[in-house]
Parts: C-alpha cells; sequence; structure tokens
C-alpha cells in the first residue's frame, strides 16, 4: 500500500524524518507530494512573523497549494494513505480538500502552532487577534485529520482542551534517528557537561548558564548550536562569568561523537508548557547513545524513560538542583555509567527505528483499519 507524504513540510526536520522512515518500516510505499517553502530559514526569528514577510509566504503557499494541487491530480493507482508531517497545518486542509480519494488522513504536527509562537516563544500576547488567529488555524487543521500523531499524552490532553478529543488522536513516541543507535565506545572528556540546540524558551538556557556559573571550575560547560537567543545567552554567560564554551552546530552524523565525548548530557529546563509536553530530540538522543542526562521532571519525560533508572531529572528552572544533578554524576562516574547502559538497554527494544515502524503500523492498523503487506516490512527492515 501507498503512504503520500503531502503538502510544503520540512523534509530535513528531525520529526519528518523520522515519520518518513518509519513508514517505509510499517512496510507502506512511500511516495512524495512535496513543495518547499518554509525551508530557507531553519530558526525562523521573529522578523520571520512580521506582517510583511507573512504576505510574502502566503504568495509562495499559494502557488505552491496549486502545484501541489496538480501533482495529486496527475498520480495514478489506489487510494493512499495521505500523511502530512511537522508544520503542516495549512497543509492539512489543503489535503482534506484536495487529496481524494484517499484511504485516509494523517497528521503529525509534532506541536501547535499557538504552543510555539504564543505559549513558548511569546511572538504574539495570548489574547491578541494574531493569537486567537493561530488558535483557530490550529484548530481546524487538526480537526481535518482522520487520526492526529501526537508525540506524547502529555500533548494528546493538551489537544483535548482544544477540542481533538482522544478518538481523534494517537500516540507515537519518536524516539531517535539510526545514527545514534550504532554503538560507540564513550569516550568522555573529563568533566564535559554538553547542551546543544537553538536556544529556544523550552531550552531554559538561562537556567543552563546560572548552574554553570555555580560550578564554576568544577566542570567544563559546552554549548552547541546557533539560534534567536544564542547572543541574549552568550552575554548573560559573560554577566555572570560562567564558564562556558560556545560552539556552532555540527551536523547530525556527527552528534553522536559529540555525545560519547561528554561526561554529561542535558536536555531541556524551561518552566513552560510546551517543555512539560515534548520529549525533546537530545533527551531520546543522549538515551540511544547511552550518555548520562540530566533534563527537566516532566509528565511527558516519565512516558519514555524513568527518572533515578535512566536520567537524573531537576524542577523547571531551577539552576541549583541542575547544579546538584551534574555535580552528583560527575563525581560519581559508575552511576553515570550505569544511568547511561539502562537508558540505550530501554531505548532499544522501544525506539530504535524498528520499534518506532512496528509501533505506527499496529496504531494505523488500529485505528483505520490500514496494514501493508507485513513482508513489504520484513524486505524494509532488511535493506
Amino acid at each position: 500500500m501507498t503512504a503520500c507524504l503531502f503538502g510544503t513540510y520540512i523534509r530535513a526536520h528531525s520529526a519528518n524524518r523520522l515519520l518518513h522512515a518509519a513508514l517505509a518500516g510499517a512496510g507502506f510505499d512511500v511516495v512524495e507530494c512535496h513543495e518547499p517553502v518554509w525551508e530557507e530559514e531553519g530558526n525562523k526569528p521573529a522578523p520571520y512573523f512580521a506582517p510583511s514577510s507573512l504576505a510574502r509566504h502566503a504568495v509562495r503557499y499559494a502557488a505552491a497549494a496549486r502545484r501541489l494541487a496538480r501533482r495529486w491530480r496527475a498520480r495514478s493507482g489506489p487510494p493512499p494513505l495521505v500523511v502530512v508531517g511537522f508544520g503542516g497545518q495549512l497543509d492539512a486542509l489543503l489535503a482534506r480538500r484536495v487529496c481524494r480519494p484517499r484511504a485516509g488522513l494523517v497528521f503529525a504536527p509534532l506541536v501547535t502552532i499557538g504552543e510555539t509562537l504564543v505559549d513558548d516563544r511569546q511572538l504574539f500576547p495570548a489574547a491578541s487577534l494574531r493569537a486567537r488567529a493561530l488558535a483557530a488555524l490550529d484548530r481546524a487543521a487538526l480537526a481535518a485529520a482522520d487520526i492526529v500523531l501526537v508525540d506524547t499524552a502529555a500533548h494528546a490532553a493538551y489537544l483535548e482542551r482544544l477540542g481533538i478529543g482522544s478518538e481523534r488522536t494517537a500516540v507515537w513516541h519518536l524516539g531517535a534517528e539510526p545514527e545514534f543507535f550504532v554503538p560507540r565506545a564513550a569516550d568522555p572528556v573529563a568533566r564535559r557537561v554538553l547542551f546543544y540546540g537553538r536556544y529556544l524558551p523550552l531550552h531554559g538556557v538561562e537556567t543552563i548558564i546560572a548552574a554553570a556559573a555555580r560550578l564554576g571550575p568544577r566542570a567544563e560547560f559546552v554549548l552547541l548550536g546557533t539560534g534567536p537567543g544564542r547572543r541574549r545567552a552568550e552575554a548573560a554567560a559573560a554577566a555572570v562569568r560562567a564558564p562556558i564554551t560556545w560552539r556552532d552546530a555540527v551536523p547530525l552524523a556527527a552528534l553522536p561523537d559529540e555525545l560519547v565525548a561528554a561526561a554529561v548530557v542535558l536536555g531541556v529546563f524551561g518552566d513552560g508548557p510546551k517543555a512539560a509536553m515534548v520529549v525533546p530530540n537530545k533527551v531520546y538522543q543522549a538515551a540511544a547513545v547511552g550518555r548520562p542526562l540530566v533534563t527537566r521532571d516532566a509528565p511527558a519525560l516519565r512516558e519514555v524513560l524513568t527518572p533515578g533508572e535512566h536520567c537524573l531529572v531537576c524542577p523547571p528552572s531551577d539552576p541549583a538542583a541542575l547544579a546538584t544533578a551534574v555535580l552528583r554524576l560527575l563525581d560519581d562516574p559508575s552511576l553515570a555509567q550505569r544511568l547511561g547502559r539502562a537508558a540505550r538497554a530501554h531505548m532499544t527494544p522501544r525506539f530504535d527505528a524498528d520499534g518506532r515502524a512496528a509501533a505506527l503500523r499496529a496504531l494505523l492498523a488500529d485505528r483505520l483499519g490500514i496494514a501493508p503487506d507485513a513482508s513489504l516490512a520484513r524486505r524494509a527492515a532488511d535493506a
């Protein structure tokens, strides 16, 4: 059976790549009906959402939508399962209208636009007209799908408050890319503490900076990545004389080597609702590589990892607690090694490529009655 990835999704985004791989691993013949619109600016700073910028992108999207409709009409064969990925709110509305006939419509948004731009990044006031418009767009896009894939049960509960009931949602945990499951010998640099990301509010980088200032020379903090908040973070670190090494982002293929070189890996520490509902890539990735991890405690995290068994946790926005947890791991290598090994052993059967594909296949069979030929799934796994 064919699964058609439809829309203007960002191909390089981790959630979309994981979804593509899982569909193929589940036995679907995956095809793409794709038009790039949003890919030229990965971090999307605040000016990206200015009215003039949005107007330009609206024109681009309208042209892309016409091309997508023509490409859909030109296809042949039995009706496919239509899948819309991360960033596809407009695509879900387009697919509902254009993609007929179809076997079903699945939307995997990862996050809503409102929780990112309003709740987390606070680009628009919650009571503003633009915030209400974004909420309306989110609700319409979610309601357009037969099934909405959500990354955590905590996120499903959030969507229920938006009017998308549990009968319309299904939890599919993302896991980590195959690169992070390749066995590697740990070779940590003594007392190195690693964070990587795009300096978004949910990351709670200010908490990391304050913890680094508390620990001083007892830890070597390395922060990788670029993003809207990096300059502000560097200035904050300089103001409190936090000893931090700042480095630019590295390619995905190089990240596992950065992880094995770290004595401790950091997750996220923001205190917003989004940070409580997601399990970030870096958390899955550190656990898959088998590195000792410290991150904020949250309902979503406890769906996939057990604090004290697979990682250490601390309250959000609590630099003292973060510093204490980091120092505990740095001073007790046997504990750090035990947590890392347990995390990797826990991740491998559940959240590696085979585990994700099997979970997605079972979910689609149960909720939509769609199950591709099992032999195709086996051949995809052997390829």
